[in-house]
């Protein structure tokens, strides 16, 4: 492969354009909680606007991040879930996470103990092995 075609295919580019975007992450990891709807969506993220919240969700759905059901209930109800490509986005949340807290630089988190319960609790949300 010449180095220009594996510049124009740059593999952090390449994640980045899945998780980059504004309020991407914090929808993979609502959805990581167990949301699946958008109502909670926008309750978990009060600066979130209806329209942001729709587009990012397109956005990962398009990507094959997000998978929208849509029962033929009354009212209709729609929810979204991760897809296996989504779920695989765990290990990369968990290792900003904990880069992120090394560096923390609250005093609780300064504390080794605290810092591996932090970073015990983000494994088992993210359900990394």
């Amino acid at each position: 492969m010449a180095s220009g075609t594996l510049l124009k295919c740059c593999p952090v580019k390449n994640t980045l354009r899945y998780i980059g975007k504004k309020w991407s992450i914090s929808i993979i990891q609502n959805l990581f909680d167990g949301k699946s709807r958008f109502s909670e969506f926008l309750e978990a993220n009060p600066e979130l606007s209806t329209k942001m919240l729709s587009t990012r969700l397109k956005d990962l759905e398009r990507e094959g991040i997000v998978r929208k059901s849509v029962a033929s209930t009354s009212p209709v109800t729609v929810t979204y879930a991760l897809t296996e490509k989504g779920r695989k986005l765990n290990r990369i949340l968990y290792e900003i996470a904990v880069f992120s807290l090394n560096d923390c630089p609250r005093e609780v988190l300064r504390d080794p103990a605290r810092k591996r319960e932090s970073v015990d609790a983000l494994r088992r949300r993210l359900l990394v092995q």
